[in-house]
């Protein structure tokens, strides 16, 4: 259960207000937010929308959260990235943070349903013409962008059928998307150097549509001639998160061993041009897997790489919030390793550099709770909901209810949850937090 509480719970730094470079909000954020080539307007969709008419460029949004390692990933180490500057006047840019109440109807909008996403909107429509979510590095950005500044070109049946996946992708439709892009790995020659990033979309859109078989046998076929890059990252966890969904008996589950052989091959080599938090994400699945086919040693062997990778990077990282990002998967390293007492002094050392963040105290609550230590739990988890907004403060109540209902006061676990769900009818609850919320409701009835 720690894995989910490490990288569900919360993570450090955001956003806000903008000059020329990305601003921050003091209530929520780290003060080093380092310089933005880009200019970010922060939490103004209105505001960015008329700009975007005005200069006729199209919207670019980040929809990201503070608790959200792969966002903060993005903001720290690619949105920072010279590279990005011939886009700046490109696009005008806007940054959503999706737990604010102010930014509810943009996110429900544009049907945000993973962290991060960027979107690019048509500011004439306000029409979503592309979404892309998770990481990229800035390299693979840069390619991407100009992919979609160039989808007005209807003279290559490829790329027509690539922006048809990623226009019903956008959508949600995810059936059109699965379509368009298989069509499009068809018509396209084999050199293609945009191949990579459309498997990517095509086993992360089998995923979404729970087609487990298709995704898993897609994505054990096509990782092992991938080359080095994000696609082959994304494409091995979303065919081993795929192999995990299958029924036990299913023939297709023998497929998790060799996607994890992949995947350590990828982890562990540090040649691999890929994002420390993607090659973060891809140890923790793969060390999931290895434990899931029975072999532990193994699977402890690759943790401890694991967590000494993440130190390694955490040590080098420019400034604490860049270090902060890291906070997530050393938890959940850690815990991998039935250590999570190790998290301890980071966990302290963040609370410290951001006082306002309630990132770090909701995770040190998840620490103490894997320790054993419920009151030391309880108390970190009330300063983190002191400190939290928006909807994300259910998982903390839920977190603070599996506390005290460990230590045997179970009055006080359904006060939290009644307190969780008084809440949830006071915010927006876009995502899926209704599903949360109706999972608390569940819960609190059978404890009563």
């Amino acid at each position: 259960m720690l894995r989910a509480l490490a990288l569900g719970v919360v993570s450090a730094a955001a956003a806000c207000t903008s000059s020329t470079q990305r601003p921050v909000n003091k209530a929520s954020a780290p003060a080093d937010v380092a310089p933005m080539r880009t200019r970010f307007i922060e939490d103004d969709y209105a505001g960015a929308l008329a700009e975007a008419r005005a200069s006729r460029l199209p919207l670019l949004i980040d929809a990201w959260a503070s608790w959200c390692h792969t966002c903060l990933s993005m903001r720290s180490y690619v949105f920072s990235d010279p590279a990005l500057g011939s886009f700046a006047r490109r696009f005008v840019w806007l940054s959503l943070d999706t737990e604010r109440e102010q930014n509810a109807q943009a996110v429900l909008r544009l049907g945000v349903k993973d962290l991060p996403t960027l979107f690019v909107v048509d500011p004439s429509t306000e029409g979503t013409t592309f979404a892309w979510a998770g990481s990229l590095t800035a390299r693979e950005l840069t390619t991407m962008l100009d992919v979609v500044l160039r989808a007005d070109d209807r003279s290559n049946e490829v790329a027509v059928l690539r922006q048809r996946g990623d226009l019903a992708s956008a959508k949600g439709d995810l059936f059109g998307a699965i379509a368009a892009y298989r069509l499009c790995l068809d018509k396209a020659p084999p050199a293609w150097p945009e191949r990579p990033i459309i498997v990517d979309a095509l086993v992360s859109r089998l995923s979404d549509a729970q087609r487990w078989g298709e995704c898993a046998a897609l994505g054990a076929e096509a990782a092992p001639s991938l080359p080095p890059g994000t696609p082959l990252a994304d494409v091995v966890r979303a065919a081993i998160h795929c192999v995990q969904q299958l029924p036990v008996d299913a023939t297709q589950r023998i497929l998790g061993g060799a996607l994890a052989s992949v995947g350590a091959r990828v982890s562990t080599d540090l040649t691999q041009p890929i994002l420390a938090d993607d090659r973060s994400d891809l140890y923790d699945y793969v060390v999931g897997e290895l434990k899931a086919l029975g072999q532990i040693d193994q699977a402890r062997r690759l943790a401890g790489d694991w967590a000494s990778f993440l130190e390694d990077r955490a040590a080098q990282a420019p400034s604490p919030s860049a270090r902060a990002v890291f906070d997530a998967h050393r938890l959940a390293a850690y815990a991998a390793l039935g250590q999570p007492e190790r998290a301890l002094p980071m966990l302290e050392k963040s609370a410290a550099d951001f006082p306002t963040d309630y990132n770090p105290p909701a995770r040190l609550g998840a620490a103490l709770y894997a320790m054993g230590k419920y009151d030391e739990a309880i108390a970190a988890l009330t300063r983190a909901l002191g400190l939290a907004y928006g909807p994300r403060k259910l998982r903390l109540w839920s977190l603070e209810a599996d506390a005290f209902q460990a230590k045997g006061s179970p009055d006080d676990a359904r006060n939290a949850l009644r307190d969780a769900l008084d809440f949830a009818k006071r915010v927006p609850l876009t995502g899926s937090y209704p599903k949360l919320r109706d999972a608390l409701e569940r819960r609190l009835a059978e404890m009563q």
